[in-house]
């Protein structure tokens, strides 16, 4: 069968897609801005049959010790959190996985993140109508963010639905209210190197072309998420492409944040047992 012809594409495609996805390598708790408690969480893993499924809260690592637990080994947890780094003036994500939750420098790290967070919370809340009991911080979780403030208009009867709130409050003066001091890429992946993990480009923007990911390749990064949410199956197809040309290997997951919506439940997006295979085997590597 001629390679690169259409009908050769999409047998490559259907092929792709009938093989399992056994991991959603992309899942926020409440340690986070996630509905999910981290057991909930897995429990939903376990629901959608899958054998691993990876905790990754923004710049935290507070929910993998409860996840770990109520997995009790009926599924493997990942210990994985979501950093914020700054490459070229702009805001990336870069996922760390089999990161050593107690790696020093790491903690340390996510300490200052988180403060920089709630910093910015209350930065955002001073702008709201939010008064009194309805502005108050929530409890919780370890690292705060936008759709916890969407949550408190929700339940303050300001907005209809947590869309409602970014569309008419949360969106319309995010550009005034600054991220705080974003640490460099550079430093994001060595810090989970160094913590024994394996670094992954969180949901690449639109604009994700060769000469980003070889950037930061150079910077050690190792892995690229290739299926999430925003992703159609040709943006999909693309980044494994550029994937494949670097020699990165590939994450997937749902980025699910609760029950809603239906196409981010945990195990709507993954990987295969080999991707997972692949990723685990460049753990503690630094390459």
């Amino acid at each position: 069968m001629p390679r690169g012809q259409p009908f050769t594409t999409l047998c490559q495609l259907a092929a792709r897609l009938s093989r399992p996805r056994v991991a959603d390598l992309h899942v926020h708790t409440t340690a986070s801005d996630g509905d999910y408690t981290p057991a909930r969480a897995v429990a939903a893993a376990r629901e959608a049959r899958l054998a691993a499924v990876a905790v990754t809260d923004h710049d935290t690592l507070a929910g993998v010790a409860e996840a770990v637990e109520a997995a009790r080994g009926a599924v493997e947890v990942v210990s994985g959190v979501e950093l914020s780094a700054e490459f070229a003036g702009r805001e990336y994500h870069v996922l760390g996985y089999f990161v050593r939750p107690g790696d020093p420098r790491l903690a340390a790290h996510l300490v200052a993140a988180c403060e920089r967070r709630r910093e910015r919370f209350r930065a955002f809340l001073a702008k709201l109508p939010l008064d009194g009991p309805a502005g108050t911080e929530p409890v919780g979780s370890a690292s705060l963010g936008r759709r916890h403030l969407a949550g408190l208009l929700v339940r303050a009867g300001v907005a209809r639905s947590r869309f409602d709130a970014f569309r008419r409050f949360l969106n319309p003066i995010t550009s005034e209210v600054t991220a705080g001091h974003l640490t460099p890429v550079a430093e994001v992946i060595r810090l989970v190197h160094d913590a024994g993990g394996v670094c992954s480009l969180a949901h690449p923007p639109e604009d994700a072309d060769e000469s980003l990911l070889t950037s930061l390749r150079r910077f050690g990064l190792q892995a690229v998420e290739v299926a999430f949410p925003a992703a159609t199956a040709g943006r999909t197809e693309r980044l494994r492409g550029l994937a494949a040309k670097l020699g990165l290997a590939v994450t997937g997951g749902s980025d699910c944040h609760g029950p809603e919506p239906a196409g981010r439940a945990v195990g709507a997006r993954g990987v295969t047992r080999d991707e997972l295979d692949a990723l685990r085997g460049l753990a503690g590597s630094g390459r």
